[in-house]
């Protein structure tokens, strides 16, 4: 785990998408041991549940949501969610995503699915808690994206 001792985000409201796992799950237990209340989103519930219980454990404040990132209720309904619980959203990291191990031999299909999952969902979130980000008079917008490859 990346050590926060010098990162401090107390009063901070953060949503993250993938963080059932991974490095969303790492992004969301550093944030909120670095003070940030936070929410785990995730299409898998129980581990959204069980990262939310890790972070609890560790004195910090966290909320699950399920969400299916390409639907466009599911993301309203995250951002709904979120504002209802924070009160306001500071930071949102879209880490959520995916696609195949081969992409020049996937079907088109395959990659029109992996296109709304790592590219109109990432938009979509960012424009739904936008109106909410743009209350504070300064705001960065930075979506990350990992891609990794072996041989």
């Amino acid at each position: 785990m990346f050590n926060s001792d010098n990162l401090r985000l107390d009063g901070k409201c953060a949503i993250i998408t993938g963080a059932g796992a991974g490095i969303g799950k790492e992004i969301a237990i550093t944030f909120a041991t670095a003070g940030a209340s936070v929410v785990v989103s995730d299409i898998n519930a129980d581990a959204a549940n069980h990262v939310v219980d890790e972070i609890q454990q560790l004195g910090g404040q966290a909320f699950a949501c399920r969400c299916d990132i390409t639907s466009e209720q599911e993301l309203s309904a995250l951002a709904d969610f979120a504002i209802s619980k924070l009160g306001k959203v500071d930071i949102l990291v879209n880490n959520a995503g995916g696609g195949g191990p081969k992409p020049f031999d996937m079907p088109m299909a395959d990659f029109r699915r992996a296109y709304e999952l790592n590219v109109f969902s990432f938009f979509h979130l960012s424009q739904l808690v936008a109106p909410e980000m743009e209350k504070k008079w300064r705001w960065r917008y930075s979506d990350h994206h990992f891609y990794g490859g072996r041989k």
